[in-house]
């Protein structure tokens, strides 16, 4: 099972992508998210309309999910901010 995680707004995404995995300050990002080199994946979201008939056809979404290469002193990490790029796509 997956440890739980902290649910925070998108909003707070540059000050949150501040700290490292065991919470203590990053060195050398300032939390500007702009800076660093944005990536996107594609995956699917497929369900089975019918499921219990073996012939059930599988319908398949694209799901676009975007991720912030960013650069500390310690070296390279990733940030998904696929709710974060959505918010400011919306507010321009």
């Amino acid at each position: 099972m997956a440890p739980p995680l902290e649910i925070f707004p998108a909003k707070d995404l540059p000050y949150r992508a501040q700290a490292n995995v065991y919470g203590t300050k990053r060195k050398g990002f300032d939390g500007d998210l702009k800076k660093c080199e944005l990536m996107e994946m594609l995956q699917y979201d497929c369900q089975v309309e019918e499921p219990k008939r073996r012939d059930g056809v599988v319908r398949c979404w694209p799901v676009e999910r975007w991720f912030r290469r960013c650069q500390d002193r310690e070296g390279t990490f990733m940030v998904e901010t696929t709710a974060w790029e959505g918010r400011e796509k919306k507010s321009k």
